[in-house]
């Protein structure tokens, strides 16, 4: 990981190089020609004085195995270099480097990017010329770059002077709000000469600069007048003969005497609560320096007043008073006034108006009781306002939220009353009304309205109880009423018997029942259901009492994500037995099969994490309650391989990396090869074998030749090897038979003698036909007087067809064995003779 973070960084710093250079030659140099005097090109390279300058030079071979033995930097016309890089004994990344006493230890040659550059840091102004760079290579060419380096000395820092011919420096000022405005800037030095400028901001005010005598260049600044918005203004001026450097620069702020422009009440025109103590702000704006605030109602003075001037010379007066119901309609203002101004007043006020919140009050209906408010019963609320001014919005809540008119539900709403019919005991809880003006809004009291109703169950119970036979389960009921004084029932029913003797406990709303299932007619549901003074319970409680036993396998399991170390699958729950389950994944490795991680969860719902990466895992997920687990269900998956990599190393060594996928295709082509080759040797030494045999045959003389089951003891050995049912070949020719034929058989004869030998064998070597003669001896048959178009290959199916037929040939793909090579012409006319054991046993010794 180091080594993958170490290349990036370089990759990164190469990039920023590249970059760089790419920028600086698109603003900082041009190519020029090459002419008859200098027969290579120049690059003209642009440096400032003290900043730094990469001159490049490719010292890349063009040549496959080769590298620069030498790097030589000269100087305008001088024949001893000023750098030398030397490699000629050794690697150039670790060649011997020397300056010239005149770069001093300002030149550092820099091999790690490509290009590779010379930097001289920091630029001194004798540093301009030209530059050539030669490169010796072990085997290339010289290679020559030649560099012309232009070195920019910037301005020195501008002077701002005023009319008179005084510096100005920082605030300038206080200048009158109309007057007039002239300062002149100045700059001198540069090469070369530099442009004078003022600016506001990133706006040009005036671009025209003359220059006067010696280096001085100068540009005067002028504003006929001067107006609220150039207070604090700061004008720049500049003086620039490059783009490269900032620009040389001062600045002046412009300081300004301002007339009172308002004066603002918060909160304006806002009516005032009566009897209650009110805060009012003034702000007084525009004036430099601030300004003076004063209050007044009507024609009194008011002295309850704290004033404040704020960052920006603004003014702000802060009134503390508590009206009454005597100053409404009176006129409340506010004045500002700058004393270096006369006449500069400005006033703001309105005519006070004296106002309340609503006051609201909550009660009952005529004749209704808090106490006894029953479910099914109306119930009324009153409301009762008093505001100024009036209310615009009467609101009703329920559990601090907001009621509307519902018909439905039973919620009328009509002026300042509220009409719940039929009431319910959803509507148990606290009551209020609001009424809003433009003062704000007025909550009432709270009514707490407590509905008396009867039993119901309450929600979130457990519904399904696992129990096996014999086994006793405890089943919690739990009931809400009002009042809380409650009869609770129980009963069981089941498809087969129903039973209210059910033994319980019960306290208060809270019940619990024992029960124990006897047989399998005893499962089914268990009713609890309970009574108070307001009446019995509609709708009862309802358990189901299920046979418990081990939870269903997991359905649909996918592996929802997996990365080099991390594996998350998810599956669908299934029964869970009618008891809690909760769920295992166990992950082994597939090769070695050890355990990788074993994890339980309340959901089927599995993150595996800090797994080996590229393994191939197997994953079990099953489910488990008291009463055993489920089914397995097995899973394969793998971790993400990390990323491979090539890496060179020296000249043309490398790293090669070879896939599980590729490295068995290579095993399963290399093993068909070798097969092949074993099988092609053990059939050519198997024809060597017949060849042999069939060569003894013929030296033992015709007599031996013509007798078809019997055979020298110098052959039994052979025979026995290939089993007791083959039938020793034999070969005779027309000639040989002896004896008289009717017309049958010798046409019988004459057809088999002219049948030609079709067999042939497939070669898996090379894929091919080989024919009969190269697995027959040509001279045996020669030796008999019988071509091979005269032999016919037989199954010993073809022995046990009925005297006096004529025997088809059989053509076959198989490799015929060579003692089942029979004369057909003796098989149709000696059939007295031919009955032999294996002959007589038909075609059950066919092979």
């Amino acid at each position: 990981m180091s080594f993958i973070k170490s290349h990036l960084t370089t990759l990164k710093i190469s990039l920023f190089f590249c970059l760089h250079w790419f920028f600086i030659t698109k603003a900082e140099f041009e190519q020029r020609p090459a002419n008859n005097l200098k027969p290579y090109a120049s690059i003209l390279y642009t440096a400032v004085l003290g900043g730094k300058v990469a001159l490049p030079c490719d010292i890349s071979s063009p040549s496959v195995n080769d590298s620069a033995a030498l790097v030589l930097w000269y100087k305008d016309d001088s024949a001893q270099p000023i750098y030398t890089l030397d490699a000629r004994r050794g690697n150039v990344d670790q060649a011997h480097q020397s300056s010239s006493p005149q770069l001093e230890s300002r030149a550092y040659f820099n091999m790690i990017n490509r290009p590779a550059f010379l930097q001289l840091d920091p630029v001194k102004e004798d540093d301009a010329g030209e530059y050539r760079c030669r490169v010796d290579f072990h085997k290339a060419r010289t290679v020559n770059t030649v560099i012309t380096l232009k070195i920019i000395v910037p301005p020195g820092e501008p002077v701002i002077l005023d009319e008179q011919g005084q510096e100005l420096t920082g605030l300038v000022g206080p200048y009158n709000e109309g007057e007039p405005l002239s300062v002149t800037c100045q700059a001198s030095g540069g090469k070369p000469r530099p442009s004078v400028t003022w600016w506001r901001d990133y706006s040009l005010l005036d671009g025209n600069y003359t220059f006067e005598l010696g280096d001085i260049v100068q540009n005067q600044l002028k504003v006929e007048r001067l107006h609220r918005h150039d207070l604090l203004a700061v004008l720049t001026c500049q003086a620039s003969n490059n783009n490269i450097t900032v620009p040389a620069s001062s600045a002046i702020t412009v300081d300004m005497n301002l007339k009172p422009v308002n004066v603002v009440i918060t909160p304006s025109k806002k009516p005032l609560s009566a009897n209650k103590e009110t805060g009012l702000t003034c702000i007084g704006k525009g004036s430099r320096p601030a300004s003076r605030i004063t209050w007044w109602k009507g024609s009194l003075q008011m002295l309850n007043t704290r004033e404040k001037i704020l960052h920006n010379s603004d003014t702000r007066s802060t009134l503390q008073f508590t009206p009454s119901i005597d100053d409404n309609g009176k006129f409340l203002s506010c004045r500002a006034e700058n004393p270096l101004f006369s006449g500069s007043a400005v006033e703001d006020g309105w005519r006070l108006d004296i106002q309340y919140p609503p006051q609201v009050s909550l009660k009952l209906g005529t004749n209704l009781k808090v106490s006894n408010i029953q479910e099914g019963k109306d119930v009324y609320f009153e409301c009762s306002v008093r505001a100024n001014p009036w209310i615009h919005e009467l609101s009703w809540q329920f559990e601090e939220k907001d009621l509307s008119t519902n018909t439905s539900a039973g919620v009328i709403i009509s002026n300042q009353s509220l009409v719940l019919q039929k009431v319910k005991k959803g509507f148990r809880g606290k009551f209020t009304c609001s009424g809003s003006n433009s003062q704000g809004i007025g909550i009432s009291n709270e009514i707490f309205l407590k509905v008396k109703y009867a039993p119901f169950c309450k929600p979130g119970q457990k519904s399904v109880y696992g129990v096996a036979k014999h086994e006793a389960v405890d089943v919690s009921c739990e009931l809400d009423a009002d009042p809380a004084e409650v009869t609770v029932h129980w009963r069981f029913n089941s498809s087969y018997k129903r039973s209210d003797k059910v033994a319980f406990t019960a306290i208060g709303t809270r019940s619990v029942a024992t029960y124990t299932p006897e047989s399998d007619e005893d499962y089914g549901k268990l009713l609890c259901w309970g009574t108070n003074v307001i009446g019995i319970q509609s709708n009862p409680c309802v358990f189901t009492v299920v046979p418990a036993g081990h939870p269903d396998p997991l359905r649909n399991c996918s592996v929802l994500n997996k990365t080099e170390e991390l594996v998350s699958l998810q599956c669908l729950e299934g029964y869970n037995g009618g008891m809690l389950q909760q769920f295992i994944l166990e992950v082994y490795s597939t090769e070695g099969d050890t355990l990788q991680a074993n994890i339980s969860s309340q959901t089927p719902l599995f993150i595996v994490d800090e797994l080996p990466s590229g393994t191939a895992l197997r994953l079990v997920i099953y489910a488990t309650n008291p009463k055993g687990r489920s089914s397995p269900v097995v899973m394969l998956t793998s971790t993400l391989r990390p990323a491979e990599k090539l890496t060179r190393k020296g000249d043309g060594e490398g790293i090669i990396i070879i896939r599980p996928f590729l490295a068995i295709l290579i095993a399963v082509v290399v093993a068909l090869v070798i097969i092949t080759l074993v099988l092609a040797v053990f059939i050519r030494s198997k024809w060597k074998r017949r060849e042999k045999g069939e060569e003894r045959r013929s030296n033992s003389g015709l007599q031996k030749f013509e007798t078809p089951l019997k055979m020298d003891v110098d052959d039994s050995s052979e025979l026995d090897d290939r089993g007791p049912d083959i039938i020793p070949a034999k070969n005779i020719s027309s000639s040989t038979f002896t004896g008289t034929m009717d017309e049958k058989d010798q046409k019988c004869l004459q057809m088999n003698n002219t049948m030609e030998v079709e067999y042939s064998i497939h070669s898996p070597s090379r894929n091919r036909l080989v024919p009969l003669d190269s697995l027959y001896s040509r001279s045996l048959f020669e030796n008999r007087g019988i071509s091979l178009t005269e032999l016919e290959d037989v199954t010993y199916a073809d022995l046990s067809l009925p005297r006096g037929q004529c025997l088809n040939p059989v053509r076959r793909r198989e490799l015929p064995t060579e003692y089942a090579k029979l004369d057909f012409s003796r098989r149709c006319t000696e059939r007295e003779e031919s009955n032999t054991p294996l002959m007589t046993s038909g075609r059950e010794s066919t092979v």
